[in-house]
């Protein structure tokens, strides 16, 4: 079953956009909010997606994952962000 995910990755410095996205691309679906903010609709849970993006960030990096619940939620986001988010998935 799959699940949404906040993921908030600072990569090291040698690690592009580009290296990030391609991780995130493992997910079934994803949004970035900013640049260093996803969330990700996934089946993997936080320890499968800890082990995918530690490389990009250790040592210098941070990364940040958990189970995001977007039942009740709230905000003022883009217009392309609230049709991804409440897009039928089933």
């Amino acid at each position: 079953m799959a699940d949404f995910y906040l993921a908030v990755v600072e990569p090291k410095k040698e690690i592009t956009p580009d290296q990030v996205k391609t991780k995130m691309d493992l997910a079934i679906d994803w949004f970035r909010i900013t640049p260093n903010i996803w969330i990700l609709y996934s089946s993997s849970d936080t320890d499968k997606w800890y082990a995918r993006l530690k490389p990009l960030t250790y040592p210098e990096g941070s990364v940040f994952i958990c189970r995001l619940d977007v039942k009740e939620h709230n905000g003022w986001m883009t217009k392309m962000f609230w049709e991804w988010l409440n897009k039928d998935r089933s």
